[in-house]
């Protein structure tokens, strides 16, 4: 972790570090004066390094950036997206004028009963594909469509013009 005089943003100006100084008018500048143990620890250190054990407060099982956190992360991220999509298209809830009530607290309630109740319908569809006692599992239509054959259609103006004797 970077100390906070030291880096490209610093949160603090010290006269130790030039590059601290001069980046905004708004920042403290640490008090630098003359004492037995030198100057403050904020302007002698680049960065501080803690150990993985000693307790950081945001630790992660697995390492920001790596291929096991890419992995899972982009899982995770796919699915909130896929339901963030899923819910705009059902429930409508970017649309806020369809909410016909004033204040923002109450939109913020309107729109989590929209959320939950596209999670409901999520919810319905996938346990209509379930196996019954009456019926087997069954998939779902696709919503996709279904591929047009490229040879089936040719873009106006490429072909040239039938001839009269054919």
């Amino acid at each position: 972790m970077l100390r906070p005089a030291a880096g490209t943003h610093p949160t603090v100006a010290c006269h130790l570090k030039s590059r601290s100084l001069g980046k905004g008018h708004h920042l403290p500048v640490v008090d630098i004066t003359p004492n037995p143990a030198g100057p403050p620890a904020i302007c002698r250190n680049e960065s501080l390094t803690f150990a993985r054990d000693v307790g950081i407060r945001y630790w992660q099982e697995l390492d920001h950036g790596l291929a096991p956190w890419v992995h899972h992360y982009f899982r995770l991220r796919n699915r909130v997206e896929h339901f963030n999509g899923y819910a705009k298209d059902q429930e409508a809830i970017e649309r806020s004028r369809t909410r016909r009530i004033r204040g923002i607290a109450t939109q913020a309630l309107l729109l989590a009963f929209q959320i939950a109740h596209a999670n409901q319908r999520k919810l319905a569809a996938w346990l209509s594909t379930l196996p019954t006692e009456a019926q087997p599992a069954r998939r779902r239509p696709s919503n996709r469509n279904k591929p047009k054959n490229p040879r089936d259609w040719t873009p106006k103006g490429h072909l040239p013009a039938p001839s009269p004797e054919s």
